[in-house]
């Protein structure tokens, strides 16, 4: 399979699982299906990355259409708001692959830098850090510092995106490693193989046994006990720590945001799902195929947007 027929092959499987999303009463399988686009679309962005005439620009392609799309999302939510006879099943749209795409592809100049012995690798890979960070830290003081409101609430959202922070992503950062993963091994089968279905292996069980937030949990009550012990400091500390862990580990990785005694690997933690993509992964044959470049970008807004309107039109009708 070229490059195209993969990218065609996570649109149909895209296509299911956003059907999933915004039609009511549509069947579990269709999100299930859904699983395998993103882990296709990631392996296709490395491989472009990896071809591309100009790294730069492919990276710029995509910070753009991560913009476009954020801006457009926001102009058809607030049009959602204001018809009447219409509820859909998502409020408002926030789905934005670009931004991931992106930040995997910067993510994949910086290793290129290096495989390549850039003689300006380091000071990438340091103004990458430091631009993370200071990205990091100005978004979480200015939400603390700007006065509640509909406006500040869509700058503090959209500012994310125009900064190209890591944060808030569609998937969370769990499919940045997936992209630096693919892009490591996407040249061998085996080592191919080998470890997409590591990192499936490791999503499934993080996931399954609730590992992290069982951890979190043990540093909440850990903070309790110090408290209650009058080591009001230290407490005070740890339940910083836990609630900044929470933010890093939880709430922006893309894994489920809190402990469930009823999760389920099928009905509601069902992301290692994604293993099914494997199949198509090795089928590749190294080949571009036709491209159809600009499809691909136009396609994904506008089937999110008709699907929106059907699915908020059904819902006011049920």
């Amino acid at each position: 399979m070229s490059t195209t027929a993969l990218k065609l092959v996570a649109l149909i499987f895209m296509a299911l699982d956003h059907i999933g999303v915004f039609i009511p009463g549509m069947p579990i399988v269709l999100r299930w299906a859904g699983r395998l686009a993103l882990p296709l679309f990631i392996f296709c962005t490395t491989e472009g990355f990896s071809h591309t005439h100009s790294k730069k620009q492919y990276m710029l392609r995509l910070y753009l259409a991560g913009i476009f799309m954020d801006l457009l999302n926001r102009w058809v939510s607030g049009i959602g708001y204001t018809l009447s006879d219409f509820s859909p099943v998502k409020l408002g749209i926030d789905n934005n692959i670009f931004r991931t795409l992106f930040c995997i592809s910067v993510l994949c100049f910086l290793i290129d830098s290096f495989q390549k012995k850039n003689s300006n690798r380091r000071k990438y890979l340091a103004a990458y850090c430091v631009w993370q960070a200071s990205v990091y830290l100005f978004l979480e003081l200015l939400g603390k510092f700007l006065s509640p409101s509909p406006l500040s609430e869509e700058i503090v959202r959209f500012l994310p995106n125009l900064l190209g922070s890591v944060y808030y992503l569609e998937g969370g950062w769990v499919f940045l490693l997936l992209g630096v993963l693919l892009y490591l091994v996407k040249d061998n089968k085996k080592t191919l193989a080998t470890g997409y279905l590591s990192f499936c292996a490791v999503y499934f069980a993080v996931t399954v046994t609730q590992f992290l937030p069982r951890v979190l949990i043990k540093l909440q009550y850990f903070a309790y006990i110090l408290g209650n012990n009058g080591q009001t400091a230290l407490s005070t500390t740890l339940s910083d720590f836990e609630l900044t862990l929470y933010d890093f580990c939880m709430r922006h990785s893309g894994l489920a945001t809190g402990y469930s005694s009823e999760l389920n690997p099928f009905f509601t933690e069902y992301q290692w799902m994604m293993v099914g993509a494997l199949p198509f992964l090795l089928a590749y044959n190294g080949k571009k195929g036709k491209g159809y470049k600009y499809f691909f970008y136009l396609f994904y807004p506008i089937h999110i947007y008709i699907l929106y309107f059907i699915g908020g039109w059904i819902g006011a009708m049920s």
